[in-house]
């Protein structure tokens, strides 16, 4: 299992990828009618699809709530719901008994559990995001009721760039414009760089962005309780991602103080800032301005290229081959997850 223990709330994930099941336990919610289709439009976002960079692995993720929840609505502090894996197939990963693929969790959790087992990702597979996005789906509906809207598209796919809030602001609308798209431009281009890596047995990371509008001011805290602390704390729980920068990031260590400031300015009666290189938050709270944050997901580190490793049980260097069904992008199926981690953060922040 694995927890995150918020100020107010907490999620506990159960299962592996290859388990009979998976699922979230969550307490501290608000008691709020879930809205089915709404919940289950996000976890049709995140599932397998039929183009070139996803997985061929084809699960149905119905969610079915076992405690806490009665004709969709919470009613409980405490609520629990399930996934069936219906389509595992441990037995691709036969030969790879005590070799642990390159980049994968395989060897650091050896050294942890002494399990020489490395079929499938186990609990640290991508497929652990499935129930991450139930709770996190649910948060995401109860912040939209409370007009927080949360919304993540692909800037970047291998080196192929798109739109991103780097270069101008981008709206709500411009967001919602896109549809079923995952990114904002470039997508062909992005679709070809992936499907180029697949073709050639590899796999391409991504870099996605997340844009938080109508954050109320004053949310979040100091030092370990800050907001980018929180979001960041979760954000790092989806598997990939190597990389997390709010606002300019990276950018502004290459700035003058007088390029990087937001100068403050009235509108309406109300504070703003004309320039957003510090991606709503000061000193850990929430300033008004839209939250903005972008995250590097790594290539998927399982590919069809033979790489080198070593045999643990024998203590000899070799090479594996590895099998089983892979996304060539994983960044690409982690739009709405990264919109989930996001809403369990600014959640447990808003319900102190």
């Amino acid at each position: 299992m694995s927890i995150f223990r918020g100020e107010k709330i907490s999620v506990e994930i159960f299962g592996e990828s290859h388990s009979k099941k998976i699922g979230v336990n969550c307490t501290g919610f608000p008691k709020l009618k879930i809205d089915l289709e709404y919940l289950n439009k996000i976890m049709e976002r995140r599932k397998p699809s039929k183009n070139a960079y996803s997985t061929s692995r084809k699960e149905p993720d119905e969610v079915n709530f076992t405690f806490g929840v009665n004709n969709g609505y919470i009613v409980d502090d405490y609520f629990s719901a399930e996934i069936e894996n219906k389509n595992q197939r441990s037995g691709d990963y036969n030969n790879l008994y005590g070799k642990p693929r390159p980049s994968h969790a395989d060897f650091t959790s050896f050294t942890k559990t002494g399990n020489l087992n490395f079929s499938g990702g186990g609990k640290f597979s991508g497929r652990m995001t499935a129930p991450l996005c139930i709770a996190g789906g649910i948060a995401k509906q109860y912040l939209e009721e409370k007009n927080i809207k949360i919304y993540s598209y692909v800037s970047q796919v291998g080196k192929v760039k798109g739109t991103s809030y780097l270069q101008s602001e981008i709206t709500e609308e411009q967001i919602l414009s896109k549809g079923e798209n995952f990114a904002l431009s470039n997508q062909v281009e992005m679709e070809e760089e992936i499907a180029n890596a697949k073709i050639n047995g590899d796999s391409v990371g991504a870099i996605l962005e997340c844009i938080v509008y109508n954050m109320p001011t004053g949310v979040g805290d100091g030092i370990f309780d800050g907001l980018e602390s929180k979001i960041a704390n979760l954000v790092y729980s989806i598997p990939a991602v190597k990389g997390i920068e709010f606002g300019s990031g990276f950018n502004l260590a290459s700035m003058l103080g007088s390029q990087a400031n937001d100068s403050l300015y009235y509108e309406n009666g109300v504070v703003k800032t004309k320039t957003n290189n510090s991606g709503g938050i000061n000193g850990g709270i929430s300033n008004g301005m839209p939250i903005t944050l972008r995250v590097a997901f790594r290539p998927t580190p399982s590919i069809l290229k033979e790489q080198n490793t070593v045999d643990l049980v024998n203590k000899e260097n070799t090479t594996i081959v590895i099998g089983g069904r892979h996304d060539s992008c994983v960044g690409i199926r982690a739009v709405p997850v990264l919109e989930c981690a996001v809403a369990l953060a600014i959640l447990d922040e808003t319900l102190k």
